[in-house]
């Protein structure tokens, strides 16, 4: 866009913010089992060092208490009620149902470890301390299904460690989703300064610069948010000391990093300084106590060299976006936020754009360069920016608090040159063809090339101040629940947040 940059406002920057026991009268027994009819063994099955007790076989009759692993007295009654004859037989009670038996006080070889936490199955035999697992079988140390910890993974008392002292392996899955994980097509690219947008990315989201040029990633947390516990020492306890020099992409890591640009547009800012010249100072979002890029004129961020995006729909294919921030109160700007363009110094091309636009007011009274702006000079809108067009939809007179904005091109609808639809925080605001440019007499098609520009409107000659946590482009057009599920995603996440 070629219009001017009028500032009526400022933007806000957000501040920060066994022991072993022999009994005597009795054969030793090193791995002897108990079995448990479904309870928890104390590493009857071999030689564990005690731990959680299980229900049967913990305390011999004659106050011998097994130990995971420990000699049985002779002719003990088990507190499972299972009664040894002899060490010969166990019989019902709490021991493995329809009465499993243990070949006569045989000593197990090698005190072979049981399997902790497996249940035994009835009537099953089990030989010389070695427990079958009828059930399903806990794997030693590990956490069984039933909730109690099986104590076997410790080595037995004949020194040889048992085959259930291995690492369990019931984990559950996380449970964590980002918003590219709640759209059936997935993401083309996605960026978030605050946390992974797909569960998939556990790379760093971001990176910090200081003025000696040194550098830091940000990278995630166990629950995949910004991991905020290097920041400070690095940019000596200011937020003011550090510049994002880097934004990375989440789907295409490389190829498709955002950086700040580096080059002086056609019609501004000039940036040819290079390097973090246009980029913007690292603040932390006091709501959230995560990172939002917060940018001022000139900051903003292209691809290196201002490429064109790998793996991304261009033309007048299918295109999604969904950008999450903060409207910035009172900024007059002509342009989109986030989105698809041509190059920086790319030709002024009517349909080239496709950016989600989150404006305020109007430039002047004609509209200047700009075929739609909001429809007053003092309300907010949401839509669209497509290069000489801005298609936008009102929504008050003063911002909400925070925007989660949809911006979608359908190719194939009934009109001739496909359809604008938009969303804010999940409610459909339009859904039309692109608008006329003003010197044409009919609908003008979506042509948006695959640069990907970040607070500088369609060709990074108007910047536009942006407070963004994260932000994502779609090769397919988002169904209506697919945005209402976007919605719930945020909400969750961010729930110290509103997105009315």
């Amino acid at each position: 866009m070629r219009a001017s940059v009028l500032f009526s406002g400022a933007a806000t920057l957000l501040a920060l913010a066994g022991c072993k026991t022999t009994a005597p009268g009795e054969v030793s027994q090193t791995g002897g089992v108990t079995s448990t009819g479904g309870q928890y063994q104390s590493g009857g099955g071999g030689g564990g060092s005690g731990g959680s007790a299980g229900g049967g076989g913990i305390t011999s009759s004659g106050g011998t208490t097994t130990a995971g692993g420990t000699t049985g007295s002779g002719d003990t009654t088990s507190s499972g009620g299972a009664v040894t004859t002899g060490g010969t037989r166990s019989s019902g009670g709490n021991g493995a149902s329809g009465g499993t038996t243990v070949t006569a006080s045989t000593t197990s070889s090698g005190g072979k470890q049981g399997t902790g936490g497996a249940t035994a199955s009835g009537g099953t035999t089990v030989t010389a301390g070695t427990t079958s697992s009828g059930g399903q079988q806990g794997t030693g140390g590990a956490t069984a299904r039933g909730g109690a910890t099986a104590s076997g993974g410790t080595t037995a008392s004949g020194g040889t460690t048992g085959g259930g002292g291995q690492t369990g392996t019931d984990t559950a899955p996380s449970s964590y989703q980002g918003p590219c994980d709640v759209v059936s097509g997935g993401c083309a690219e996605a960026y978030g300064v605050a946390r992974a947008m797909t569960a998939s990315y556990t790379g760093p989201l971001l990176q910090l610069t200081r003025l000696d040029k040194t550098t830091l990633d940000i990278g995630q947390t166990s629950d995949h948010k910004a991991d905020m516990t290097t920041w400070s020492a690095f940019c000596s306890g200011a937020q003011s000391n550090c510049l994002v020099a880097k934004i990375y992409a989440q789907i295409h890591k490389g190829s498709n990093d955002l950086l700040p640009a580096v080059w002086k547009a056609t019609y501004g800012p000039d940036c040819g300084a290079g390097g973090t010249a246009c980029a913007a100072k690292f603040t932390i979002e006091t709501a959230t106590g995560l990172p939002i890029l917060t940018t001022v004129a000139p900051q903003e961020y292209a691809l290196s060299g201002d490429n064109y995006a790998t793996g991304i729909n261009g033309g007048s294919k299918a295109i999604g976006i969904m950008y999450n921030g903060k409207p910035v109160p009172n900024q007059v700007y002509c342009c989109g936020t986030f989105g698809l363009t041509h190059k920086h110094d790319g030709s002024d091309t009517y349909g080239t754009d496709f950016m989600a636009a989150l404006a305020y007011g109007w430039r002047d009274s004609g509209g200047c360069c700009i075929a739609v702006n909001c429809s007053k000079n003092n309300t907010y809108c949401v839509g669209a920016e497509e290069e000489e067009n801005n298609d936008l939809a009102d929504y008050g007179s003063s911002p909400v608090e925070n925007a989660m904005v949809v911006t979608q091109f359908d190719p194939n609808p009934t009109s001739t040159h496909g359809t604008v639809i938009s969303y804010l925080n999940g409610t459909q605001m339009f859904s039309h063809s692109p608008p006329a440019p003003l010197s044409r007499g009919s609908n003008y098609p979506i042509n948006a090339s695959t640069a990907i520009h970040l607070g500088g409107g369609g060709d990074l000659s108007q910047p536009d101040p942006v407070l963004m946590r994260e932000a994502l482009i779609t090769n397919n057009v988002m169904s209506a629940s697919e945005v209402t599920a976007m919605k719930a995603n945020l909400v969750a996440f961010y729930s110290s947040l509103k997105f009315p």
